[in-house]
């Protein structure tokens, strides 16, 4: 139900939508008004917002989980990154929560009034893992900030020009803060959100808040040249003209540091300042430069990071390392960290696991254009990288602020078509951390593929099993004779032993079905060469081919040794029907003893035979693509992890 009453100030008309406002600020003359039932008590003017470039504004609507609301209020914060605005939003089941809007990131919370954790503000540090309400979560923020305005209908006191402290957690997509005040702690527990899921209505013109030149002119204090202002509130400008590092934070511009030596430079940066690039259907001004180094086993590692702005997505960092390009998104939520025996630490974001790929320490080395944080070179940090390729979770530790962003690799042909294909980028060079692998779908797709014609192939391959009846046409023992050693009149040492066969006709009768002649033999310390002949008794057509068996075995030094080899077949493929007759001839070397006269062999002709050979050799074959992609995918991976702190094993 709406309440209404009267301006003790200037006599509008204010209206209470939320029973739980305790001030309002009349947005006619600015006064702030204590709510006592429906009097009203002025308690003087309220400080004037800083411009910014919100979509929001009091009358905005959304929808959150199903419930409707209404931003009725805010809260206006100034700390040491810049200024960040606190909604205050009327449900329509007529409980209040806020809306937190910092650096493009929005968190939307209720204040809890039970389970607010004994942890005293000096002992926090980020990190620590810090239990709430029946769960673990880690600080990721310590903020000293300071309430500069207010408007609109306010659940609190509006504690202007005072000095709160904020510890900011998180656990997944899980968000909480603790505001410190006099010496108390008050608690909010909520989730990071996007706007595009509020379902906002009534937001103000985009378009008016593009980022453009605002009409503060500022001068460089070094030399005196005009500087840029394409962000407003800036904290951080470089002069374009002598590249020095700026303090913006008032009118009377600070020098923080001079860098005239890296000045050629900045005036040829890859992609210039100013520049419109679209990227998740919005287009992002380029607003910063950041070149930053990283030194590791003697070497030094340079890569450039570019800030992106638009006014309702917020800031992105455009990062190219050696060619490759990354797009980052500054995170509110932090990753559930996880160890796994055989990958290591582990990062959960969004049904997506990212694996620990690298701690180092990073210094800036060159600073061009505008900030909404207080930078210049020489400033470090503390990084660590995980990988879920192509995304990326990199995690930034800095003071007593940890900074979580995700990102996703781009390939320099899409960042130039970002920017209208007319830059000059660099091809990559080597693998980046977190490359997409090109050989990884076509793995899957040749094993994907090869899985399917294997299963064909001993589909078909049974089929042929069943359908063939392996006939036996022909079956003899052929005895190759030898004569008696002691029998010196028929001595003859140059002459071999020889035996020949000529089978009886038999009929083959599957059509250009496979024949197989096995040969498996009896022999003692000697061996058999045949010639074996296959002919057609009806048209002449002839299959030939040889092979040889042999046996050998004896002592050497008292052990007993043996080398057998004394079966073998021949496979004619695709022999036509009809009558035949099998042909062979057989020699062997002269015998010198009776153990090694004994030589026979036995002779199978059978018909109609699968052959298992070339359904081996088939598989063999289908497994030659997926081998080859799976090498290269391996050696991919090994020149990936080759930088990391977990290279893999070769």
């Amino acid at each position: 139900m709406l309440r209404y009453s009267q301006c003790p100030s200037c006599g509008a008309r204010v209206q209470f939508r939320a029973s739980s406002t305790l001030l309002m600020v009349c947005e006619y003359c600015q006064s702030t008004l204590l709510r006592s039932d429906v009097n009203l008590e002025n308690l003087g003017k309220m400080a004037e917002l800083l411009p910014d470039h919100s979509l929001l504004q009091i009358g905005s609507s959304g929808l959150y989980s199903g419930d409707g609301f209404s931003v009725i209020g805010r809260m206006q914060f100034e700390h040491s990154s810049g200024v960040w605005n606190s909604w205050h939003l009327l449900f329509d089941t007529g409980k209040t929560g806020w809306l937190s809007e910092a650096s493009g990131t929005y968190t939307l919370s209720f204040e809890v009034l039970d389970g607010i954790p004994d942890l005293p503000l000096e002992r926090c540090v980020p990190d620590l893992s810090v239990p709430i309400q029946g769960q673990r979560m880690s600080i990721i923020r310590i903020e000293e900030a300071q309430c500069i305005a207010g408007q609109g209908e306010l659940s609190t006191a509006v504690p202007v020009g005072k000095t709160i402290h904020f510890v900011e957690l998180a656990a997944a997509q899980h968000y909480a803060s603790l505001e410190y005040q006099a010496g108390k702690a008050a608690l909010y527990l909520g989730q990071a959100v996007a706007l595009e899921t509020l379902h906002l209505q009534n937001l103000r013109d985009i378009e008016q808040m593009a980022v453009r030149v605002t009409s503060r002119q500022l001068d460089c204090p070094s030399c005196a040249g005009s500087l840029p202002n394409r962000l407003e509130r800036a904290l951080t400008i470089t002069c374009p003209h002598c590249a020095t590092i700026l303090d913006a934070r008032n009118e009377r511009i600070a020098v923080l540091i001079k860098q005239k030596k890296k000045l050629d430079q900045l005036h040829h940066l890859t992609i210039p300042l100013g520049s419109t690039g679209r990227f998740e259907k919005a287009d992002f001004t380029v607003i910063g430069y950041l070149q930053r180094s990283s030194t590791w086993e003697g070497l030094t590692y340079y890569w450039e990071e570019f800030l992106l702005h638009h006014p309702g997505y917020g800031f992105r960092w455009l990062v190219c390392s050696q060619g490759h390009w990354n797009l980052l998104k500054p995170l509110v939520a932090a990753p559930v960290l996880s160890k796994d025996y055989s990958q290591g630490t582990l990062a959960t974001l969004e049904k997506h696991r990212y694996r620990h790929f690298a701690k180092y320490n990073a210094k800036i080395d060159l600073v061009a254009g505008e900030f909404y944080w207080l930078v210049k070179a020489g400033d470090k940090a503390s990084l660590e990288d995980y990988i879920a390729p192509p995304y990326l979770l990199s995690k930034e530790t800095q003071g007593k602020e940890i900074q979580w962003s995700q990102g996703e690799y781009l390939t320099p042909e899409q960042v130039n078509t970002a920017f209208g294909e007319h830059l000059q980028l660099m091809q990559p060079q080597g693998v980046f951390a977190n490359q997409p692998c090109p050989y990884t779908q076509s793995v899957s797709a040749w094993v994907s593929n090869t899985l399917l014609f294997m299963l064909l192939a001993i589909a078909l391959h049974s089929w042929f099993v069943m359908q063939s009846r392996e006939e036996l046409v022909f079956n003899s023992i052929m005895q190759v004779n030898a004569v008696d050693s002691s029998d010196w009149s028929n001595y003859r040492t140059l002459n071999p032993e020889t035996a020949s066969l000529e089978s009886e006709p038999f009929e083959i009768h599957t059509q250009h079905g496979n024949v197989v002649i096995k040969i498996d033999g009896a022999l003692s310390n000697s061996w058999l060469f045949s010639s074996l002949t296959l002919v057609n008794l009806q048209n002449g057509l002839t299959y030939s081919s040889s092979r040889e068996i042999s046996d050998y075995s004896g002592y050497d030094g008292g052990e007993y040794w043996r080398e057998n080899d004394s079966r073998a077949e021949v496979i004619f493929s695709a022999v036509p029907a009809g009558r035949y007759q099998l042909q062979v001839e057989t020699e062997s070397e002269r015998s010198y003893s009776m153990s090694s006269a004994i030589k026979s062999q036995q002779i199978r002709v059978i018909s109609n035979v699968p052959l298992w050979r070339n359904f081996w050799f088939l598989l063999a074959f289908l497994c030659i693509g997926p081998a080859i992609f799976y090498y290269h995918n391996s050696n991919f991976e090994q020149r990936r992890w080759a930088l990391s702190d977990h290279p893999l094993n070769t």
